[in-house]
């Protein structure tokens, strides 16, 4: 680890009040409200079918990289001699590999793939970059961690678009199937509150896609402004509500963080659709 700690502390060398607000901001491009403000918009205002399909690859990918984190038990940076940490309230459990650049891989190359626009595989390549970059900077991660968050947000979107073409119909069972066959891993993942957050997360999407499929079927071709930002807006209202709501009133516990964690999707991709079809927006 000496090695790879040397890479962290000649970044930090560079450090700067400036540049401590700086990355600060830019990791927060890996978090978990920069991606649900974004995605959301996506699949209530503009198009439901690429909204599916981010979602579903960003549940995906964290099951694995929580599964991975399990595995291999790496210990952060944390506290090594010569190491810094900022915001470390944002690095839970272990180390390898890095979530925050897993979580801004996957997300900026499944947009590319689905828009397949030239700008948007630039944005893909870059971003998670320095996404990674400020993970390193705050001292919550190691380079390997980083590398491998990279890699597996970028081959997630690239593997699965095919599979997703194929059973779009089907999404449902698709997403339902693909959470499912975590269940062994708690086996060893057990213990682990992010693993449970990441699987009720998944089982969510699964359950929303179900209902909303089934019974609700809104559309975003066709409608106006003004419907847009009352669906969006009322939507944020809604989904942080049920994040700090849960919170507040749910115990400390694996069970309760599943259960928290499979409300926010579910509410994300059946109730709220469900509202506001009902009003006609």
């Amino acid at each position: 680890m000496e090695f790879q700690a040397e890479i962290i502390r000649t970044i930090q060398s560079a450090a700067t009040p400036a540049l401590d607000m700086i990355f600060e901001g830019i990791t927060m491009l890996g978090e978990d409200f920069f991606i649900i403000f974004v995605a959301t918009l996506i699949y209530w205002c503009f198009n439901k079918e690429t909204g599916y399909w981010i979602c579903w690859c960003l549940s995906f990918g964290n099951l694995l990289i929580n599964t991975v984190k399990c595995i291999f038990k790496v210990d952060r940076p944390i506290g090594y001699e010569g190491i810094r940490t900022l915001r470390e309230h944002t690095a839970p459990g272990y180390s390898f590999p890095s979530g925050h650049t897993h979580a801004s891989s996957n997300f900026f190359f499944s947009m590319a793939k689905a828009f397949n626009k030239k700008c948007l595989w630039g944005i893909a390549i870059i971003v998670p970059l320095f996404v990674g970059l400020s993970r390193l900077y705050l001292g919550v991660h190691w380079p390997m961690d980083v590398v491998c968050g990279y890699a597996i947000g970028l081959l997630v979107p690239l593997l699965l678009w095919k599979i997703y073409k194929k059973f779009s119909e089907r999404k449902a069972f698709l997403f339902l199937a693909s959470t499912l066959i975590y269940l062994p891993f708690f086996f060893v993942c057990g213990d682990d509150k992010s693993f449970w957050k990441s699987f009720g997360f998944a089982l969510g999407i699964a359950t929303g896609a179900f209902i909303e499929q089934k019974f609700i079927n809104f559309e975003t071709k066709g409608i106006s402004v003004k419907q847009k930002i009352f669906r969006y807006v009322g939507g944020i209202v809604l989904v942080l509500a049920v994040y700090f709501g849960m919170k507040a009133i749910c115990p400390e516990g694996h069970i309760f963080s599943f259960i928290r964690y499979f409300c926010i999707p579910l509410a994300a991709t059946a109730i709220w659709p469900a509202v506001f079809k009902k009003l006609k927006f």
